[in-house]
Parts: C-alpha cells; structure tokens; sequence
C-alpha cells in the first residue's frame, strides 16, 4: 500500500488506505472509531446486519499491527460500539488481544461509544498526550495540537459528472481528524457542520483510495 505524507505539529505522519496514522519518528500506529460489535449492537433493535463486521477489523487492526511492528498502538475512541460489543468477540480475539498486547503498547483513548468494558492488556484513558500533541476522542478548546476521531470525515469527489464520497483524513494547523478505521462505520461530509465550522476554510483533505492515499 501507498502512503501519503501528512505534515502536522511540526512533524511528519504517514497516512495509509487502511485508514492507520504512522508516526514513523516513534513507531506508533494511530487509528480512530473501530466500533467493534455494531452489528451485534444493531441486531438487538431488530436491524439485521452481516455479523462479520468485529472479525474484519481486527483481522485489519491486527495485520496493521504485523505490517509496521509498532511500539505503540493508540485508539483515538471508540473501540467498542456499545456495551454489548465484546459479546461479538471470539476465543481468537481474546487471545490475539494478549498476544499483541505484549508486544505493543495499546493506548485507548475512551470515546463517547465506549462503555465502562475494559479489556485485559489494553490501557483506558480519557485522553493522552506525546510531546505537544493531544490524543482525544473529540476535540476540545486548546491550544496544543489535537488527533482525534469522532467525525468519520468523508469528501465529496466530482469528475465528469459523477460523484462519490470517499473517507478522509483531514486537518488544520492545529487539528487532525482520522476517518473510522471500522468496516462498518458512516461518515459525515466535511463541508457540513459542525465540522466545517470546526475545521474552517484552510484545510488540508486526504482522500482514502483502496490502494493509495491522495492529497486534494
């Protein structure tokens, strides 16, 4: 896969089609909104999904994982959909949680999704710092440098006279917003609030391709 740079906070991150933020400089991996265990969560309104979704991405986080060998692994919220999500885990996943838990450092930054769950190996905080950057859920007033998740930012591509909307990252000079790294996630365009007030005119967008990252 092709990454693409992204230069923010004065320093350099690569961003890859899987939806993962490499900071190479410290060898941590960071990956916003899983929502393990939506269709589990769905399921019990009588929403009927494929229940496939928590194997594909953390089969995906997983691989991410094997692929770079990073030191640490921080999740920028929402791991989990609901309370109800770890029902949706197997016998692997718990042990995959252990085995990879004792290699990376896993970071898990509580989102407004997750519940009270906690999940052996994995560190739960409320939010989380490196150098001058602020690792949040959602972001909050600050004058440090912000990742976050939350928004599941997607962008509106024309080209000769169709459209589609493709999953983004997307940042200011003081914030940077991961797209959803789950497979069964929405998205919100980017020119609709409140991520357009939030994120104003000068922007950066980073549209996520099956194989490449591009830059608009």
């Amino acid at each position: 896969m092709s990454s693409q740079l992204i230069k923010f906070a004065n320093e350099e991150f690569y961003a890859y089609p899987n939806s993962a933020l490499y900071w190479k400089k410290l060898n941590i991996i960071i990956v916003a909104d899983l929502h393990l265990g939506k269709s589990i969560s769905f399921a019990k309104q009588k929403q009927f999904l494929p229940p496939y979704d928590t194997k594909e991405t953390l089969t995906k986080l997983f691989n991410c994982i094997n692929e770079y060998g990073p030191s640490k692994l921080i999740i920028v919220g929402d791991l989990l959909h609901d309370m109800f999500s770890v029902q949706s885990f197997q016998d692997r996943d718990h042990e995959n949680f252990n085995k990879y838990t004792k290699k990376t450092e896993f970071i898990w930054v509580k989102g407004n999704h997750d519940s009270n769950v906690e999940i052996n190996g994995v560190s739960k905080v409320l939010d989380y710092k490196v150098n001058e950057i602020i690792f949040n859920h959602i972001p909050i007033k600050t004058k440090n440098f912000q990742i976050c998740g939350h928004y599941h930012p997607k962008v509106k591509i024309s080209h000769r006279g169709k459209s589609i909307y493709k999953s983004s990252f997307v940042n200011n000079d003081k914030l940077l917003i991961l797209p959803s790294f789950g497979t069964l996630t929405g998205g919100l365009n980017i020119d609709k609030e409140p991520l357009k007030d939030l994120l104003g005119k000068n922007i950066n967008i980073f549209p996520v391709g099956s194989e490449k990252v591009y830059k608009l």
